[in-house]
């Protein structure tokens, strides 16, 4: 249980972190914990799931000052996902897109959510591409995400599925010192992205969407930041030499000797300037 909670307290704006629980104790001091660090960093935190008045109860006990959050807007508990038994992706992204620019217009320094999933048992299909294509509002670096899966629901396989669309994933077991596995945060000054981490199979979706999105501007010229990615698996550097494929000019930051040979073997063009 302290693995979960430790690890949630370092998450920064551009974490998405699916969270993996089978008892209520674990839930219960994970949200609040993950909500009392977004009160104290002056974040506007939007909680999904139902019953929110028990989530109300369940806050207050363990400490957390949730009637005057409330009160002056920083809080909101409830709210269905989807509200009306239909679940649309891209709408779904849409609203979280409107909340971020709603929250930051008012001021507030990031965007929290937290999401109780247990609504996604029946809705199987899209719900993997969803939790992938949702990434590239995170990669902006202002909205922060936790989503709640209750492993006595889902499938292991159905699990995995999903937790490779998530950058990172937490359990009971996850080491409490480790950073978030992999975090993408999109930069304007250079144009770019700046990985760090680790991208590998658990997260293959989430890398993939990120850097894909990345393909839909074409600015001449691409800078991204390698020099805190301490591991890609040659699957993650085919994604990687696709999206560079085609640009006038690719700068690779911090790229580490290993990296750049496995760049070379899966045939980064002569655009791609690796630096140091």
């Amino acid at each position: 249980m302290m693995a979960a909670t430790g690890l949630l307290d370092r998450l920064t704006p551009g974490d998405h972190v699916c969270l993996i629980f089978d008892d209520e104790p674990l839930r219960t001091r994970s949200v609040a914990q993950y909500i009392r660090a977004g009160l104290r960093d002056h974040h506007r935190i939007v909680y999904h799931g139902p019953g929110s008045d028990r989530v109300e109860a369940e806050l207050t006990a363990r400490g957390v000052d949730v009637r005057p959050a409330i009160d002056r807007g920083q809080l909101r508990l409830g709210g269905e996902c989807p509200r009306d038994g239909t679940f649309d992706p891209e709408a779904t992204i849409e609203s979280w897109q409107e909340e971020a620019r709603r929250a930051a217009t008012a001021g507030y320094r990031g965007l929290r959510a937290v999401g109780d999933m247990s609504w996604a048992v029946s809705h199987d299909e899209r719900l993997p591409w969803y939790e992938a294509e949702v990434n590239r509002i995170f990669a902006e670096g202002y909205v922060m995400g936790v989503c709640l899966y209750d492993r006595r629901l889902f499938s292991e396989a159905r699990l995995r599925r999903v937790t490779r669309a998530h950058p990172s994933t937490v359990t009971p077991e996850t080491d409490p010192r480790a950073v978030p596995l992999f975090r993408a945060v999109r930069t304007a000054d250079p144009y770019g992205i700046r990985l760090e981490g680790e991208a590998d199979l658990s997260n293959r979706q989430a890398f993939t969407a990120v850097l894909e999105h990345l393909t839909e501007d074409r600015a001449p010229t691409l800078t991204v930041d390698v020099a805190g990615l301490r591991f890609a698996d040659s699957a993650a550097v085919r994604i990687l030499v696709h999206v560079m494929d085609g640009r006038e000019r690719v700068r690779l930051v911090g790229c580490s000797r290993m990296l750049r040979k496995l760049l070379a073997f899966h045939g980064a063009g002569p655009a791609v300037e690796c630096l140091p």
